[in-house]
């Protein structure tokens, strides 16, 4: 197979790749608290340490792209609800929640109270208050200050645990909006955010954005099966001259 096809293939791969991503982010574009997937490339020489997906011919190692997908953890837009339960962060920060598998750490703050009274996400998992338990709200009046004392009905009632990590973040994405270290030996550390009640954080997806860097792909992904249909159409052409001669 001549080797000048092998970048196409490759960079239809990685079209199709960023298309997933892309088509994500658009799904996700109404989440609250919603972190955008961002993938970027690089140009490597296949050979012996990067070989290709299929056998290589004789010719000149082909040139392969080599995608990276990250997350981009810029703060999405604030806007105000009026729900005393719903809370954003102002700042760098986590909230800390409890799931089956263990702690997970979010920007998600459309919470809610569940029927005993336990502060939930949306998804029904505890958020974590200080040291790690769970956080009761039985009453009418609930006020949460910028360090995340809740207080209720004028009686303190605890405090709501934010967490933060060393930069650049080393988090995995588990679900929509929820995040584990990539490392489970990182410890967080307590977050400077301010806790800003009747706010919620949406998702930092630009939609408009999105959409361009779609029509992009598409084009980039119609190019490269140009590509390759020409190599192929050369390679039958060449077979059924030789076959004349």
């Amino acid at each position: 197979m001549n080797s000048g096809i092998y970048p196409a293939v490759s960079g239809s791969l990685a079209a199709m790749r960023r298309l997933d991503v892309i088509s994500n982010n658009l799904a996700n574009v109404n989440t609250p608290g919603y972190k955008k997937d961002k993938m970027s490339f690089e140009g490597l020489l296949a050979g012996a340490v990067n070989p290709p997906a299929v056998p290589q011919g004789t010719t000149a190692d082909p040139i392969l792209q080599k995608e990276n997908i990250y997350i981009d953890f810029a703060s999405g837009p604030t806007s105000q609800s009026g729900n005393p339960l719903d809370l954003s962060l102002d700042g760098d920060g986590f909230f800390a929640v409890t799931t089956p598998e263990g702690t997970a750490y979010t920007r998600q703050g459309n919470f809610r109270t569940s029927a005993d009274g336990t502060l939930v996400t949306a998804d029904g998992f505890p958020v974590q208050g200080s040291g790690g338990a769970p956080i009761v709200i039985r009453g009418s009046h609930i006020e949460i200050d910028a360090k995340g004392g809740i207080t209720i009905d004028g009686t303190q009632a605890g405090s709501i645990s934010v967490m933060d990590f060393e930069k650049p973040y080393s988090l995995t994405k588990v679900g929509s909006a929820l995040f584990i270290p990539a490392n489970p030996q990182i410890a967080p550390q307590a977050g400077k955010a301010q806790v800003q009640q009747g706010y919620i954080e949406g998702s930092n997806v630009e939609s408009i954005s999105e959409m361009v860097q779609l029509i992009e792909t598409n084009r980039y992904f119609e190019a490269c099966s140009k590509v390759i249909k020409g190599f192929d159409d050369i390679a039958a052409k060449a077979a059924n001259e030789i076959g004349k001669v």
